[in-house]
């Protein structure tokens, strides 16, 4: 009798290290794999954000959001942010675009008037002018 206790007790060893180190595969597959992209947000010339100014940069596309970051500006610019992202979100984008929006005293006062198109992260700095909001 111990020696078919003893069998089964191996196989049920080895059916368990065979599941954790499927896990473990699986666990590598589903890990993101990060970018960046480093945007220059361009306000309009004498620009001076108030205090409570936020700045919100998005990488949207037909889907939705695809990245956002929010930053407090203060000079008069250009600002830079950096997006962090999983990169083949980016890849499985129809047409992703960056665009960038400033609130100050609760209201949206600029925005991206045209969203710039993004094809890979890690290119030059994307500018990304403010007009005032019509």
């Amino acid at each position: 009798m111990s020696l078919s206790r003893s069998a089964t007790q191996t196989t049920a060893v080895r059916w368990l290290i065979a599941v954790g180190f499927l896990l473990v595969l699986a666990g590598c597959a589903g890990t993101p794999d990060f970018a960046e992209l480093e945007a220059h947000v361009e306000p309009p010339a004498g620009l001076e954000p108030a205090g409570d100014a936020e700045l919100r940069v998005q990488l949207r596309d037909a889907g939705g959001t695809l990245a956002e970051t929010r930053a407090t500006p203060s000079g008069s610019g250009p600002w830079t942010v950096t997006l962090r992202f999983d990169r083949r979100t980016l890849e499985a984008a129809s047409s992703p675009r960056l665009s960038a929006e400033l609130r100050q005293q609760g209201s949206l006062t600029h925005v991206t008037a045209e969203p710039v198109a993004i094809s890979a992260p890690g290119e030059e700095p994307v500018s990304l002018p403010l007009d005032p909001r019509a």
